[in-house]
């Protein structure tokens, strides 16, 4: 069963199994795919679909994210965060060629990114996780910084979200998950 996050769980050892709890987040998954140009019917199916994160850490700089979505049809991705800021560039099911970095910020660092909200715990060393990436033909970038908050009178791990195009276009929003074991 889903519950709020363990506290023992941290960014340093955030290892288990992640349940997006649509309740709680403010982004719209429909959307944020919609400006990262994705076709309707895979928008509408992954919005409607239980999405889970598989994590594992196989050092304490470095994230393997493996997303599934519980709808037919619909292929897993397997992410690789290395939090020592440099770019990379990956072959992704969904968007294709894209690029990310991933590296520790600072919560000021963090609170002073525009369109990036949380009111993240200072239990990492005062530190979160700040993830940019997009597409490598500059269609669209993204934006989330990573951390655990209260929400609701429970403890919460987050993913505050700002996804725009080269239109003009723009999403921002909070993934919120449960701890699944």
């Amino acid at each position: 069963m889903a519950a709020s996050s363990p506290s023992q769980k941290t960014l340093a050892n955030l290892g288990g199994k992640w349940k997006l709890n649509k309740t709680l987040s403010t982004a719209d998954i429909a959307s944020i795919l919609a400006v990262q140009g994705t076709s309707t019917m895979l928008r509408h199916a992954i919005a409607s679909a239980s999405v889970t994160l598989t994590i594992s850490q196989p050092n304490d700089n470095e994230y393997k994210i493996e997303q599934t979505a519980t709808a037919a049809g619909i292929p897993g991705t397997t992410e690789r965060y290395v939090l020592d800021g440099e770019w990379r560039t990956n072959k992704d099911a969904f968007f294709g060629e894209v690029k990310g970095r991933s590296q520790w910020i600072g919560l000021s660092e963090a609170k002073a990114k525009e369109g990036i909200e949380g009111d993240w715990e200072d239990g990492d060393d005062g530190r979160v996780v700040l993830a940019e990436g997009g597409s490598t033909d500059g269609k669209w970038e993204a934006l989330r910084v990573w951390g655990f908050e209260v929400l609701e009178g429970e403890r919460r791990y987050t993913q505050s979200v700002k996804v725009w195009n080269k239109d003009g276009e723009e999403v921002r929003g909070k993934m919120v998950y449960d701890f699944a074991g």
